[in-house]
């Protein structure tokens, strides 16, 4: 193991999580930041270390929740019962395994009874929130014409999330959104702690070989939820040719139409070269708390069209030229081709401009671990 010529407090910390998600970059992070990690998750040790993680750090209960997982995941993967046992299940028996530590992370709704006991047993206690206040949250998706009728949280899940809050020292959210939602609810401003999420600048770079393509791309999720239905009118509206890269989820991608091609869900590897052969990169997304395609696009050199609601502002106070970072001014086609249009513009002004800038930096994985570990050791000295 390989520690960073930066000193942090030693400390002892626990990570749960149901898988990977970013928090298994976190426990790489905390780990090389010199911290006692450990990181427990149904994730196999051989694929968490494929992304960094050491051995020593990985806890894996994979066998244990082998039978619940092809329950949840392969028998019933829409049964709500399903879910909630494989969950509760897997919160009792990190809860029996999980050593004593210093500092205990856990993502939201997942785990109740592990960091519960973590508490009692005087650690600090920081629940990771990736999207809005979970009330919040609820009321979008129930906006959303295609979930009418659908339980969009399941009724079990809102008293886990609040008991999570009022369980934690602290929530981490990814920007200020997702604050802003925790605020509305009255959730206490001091207790939030704001750290966006990074990018593999190794994985994810601008090719200047890649001939461009396509005018705008969109990565992830086809859903309404992400503003696909404006990116479908706006497109159609304009001379723009589009790429979808991801999974099809509750929206139909237009077939037969020259103007848009979809492709399916690639290994994050293959990306890049996707990004490259884009000129604008979109995500007029409804809800969501920082998704990372955006710092992925931005890494890659492009010029970014996001919402209010994509943690799109917190990216644009970060990089060096926020001129390339466009927010929609509401959630209409209008305004999103408004958007394409000026960043389109912007993409050509470019000349060989890296507009992340000194501050692609602040983009990776390394600086959101140290900005946690900061804030650990802050914490730990009140």
């Amino acid at each position: 193991m390989i520690f960073r010529k930066k000193y942090f407090d030693f400390m002892k910390i626990n990570i749960l999580s149901p898988g990977r998600f970013h928090v298994c970059d976190l426990a790489r992070e905390l780990a090389c930041n010199g911290n006692d990690v450990r990181f427990y998750s149904f994730v196999p040790t051989k694929r968490a270390m494929k992304f960094g993680l050491p051995k020593e750090s990985s806890v894996s209960l994979f066998w244990a929740m082998s039978p619940f997982l092809a329950l949840s995941k392969k028998l019933f993967p829409k049964s709500q019962w399903a879910s909630k046992l494989t969950i509760l299940f897997q919160d009792w028996l990190t809860s029996v395994v999980m050593r004593k530590c210093d500092v205990c992370i856990a993502m939201s709704g997942s785990f109740v009874a592990a960091p519960r006991k973590a508490k009692k047993q005087g650690a600090i206690v920081i629940i990771e929130r990736g999207s809005k206040h979970i009330m919040e949250q609820k009321r979008i998706l129930d906006s959303i014409p295609s979930n009418k009728g659908k339980v969009t949280v399941p009724y079990w899940h809102i008293p886990r999330e609040i008991e999570d809050y009022d369980i934690a020292g602290y929530v981490a959210v990814a920007s200020q959104h997702v604050v802003r939602s925790m605020l509305k609810f009255g959730y206490p401003e001091e207790k939030l702690f704001i750290n966006p999420y990074g990018v593999d600048l190794s994985m994810f770079y601008p090719d200047d070989k890649v001939k461009k393509e396509y005018d705008v791309i969109m990565v992830g999720g086809w859903s309404y939820r992400k503003g696909c239905d404006l990116i479908v009118d706006a497109i159609k509206q304009s001379n723009y040719s589009f790429l979808h890269v991801g999974s099809i989820v509750d929206m139909e991608f237009p077939q037969g139409d020259e103007k848009f091609t979809h492709i399916d869900a690639v290994d994050q590897k293959q990306l890049v070269n996707y990004y490259n052969q884009a000129k604008v990169f979109v995500l007029p997304s409804r809800e969501e708390g920082l998704a990372m395609v955006q710092a992925q696009a931005i890494a890659c050199n492009l010029p970014l069209v996001g919402s209010k609601d994509s943690g799109a502002e917190d990216l644009k106070e970060i990089v060096e030229h926020s001129e390339f970072i466009t927010i929609i001014e509401n959630f209409t086609p209008a305004a999103l081709l408004k958007a394409i249009d000026l960043s389109i513009i912007k993409q050509k002004q470019l000349n060989g401009i890296q507009y992340a800038g000194n501050a692609a930096e602040r983009l990776t994985w390394k600086a959101y671990g140290d900005r946690y570990s900061e804030f650990i050791n802050k914490i730990a000295k009140k």
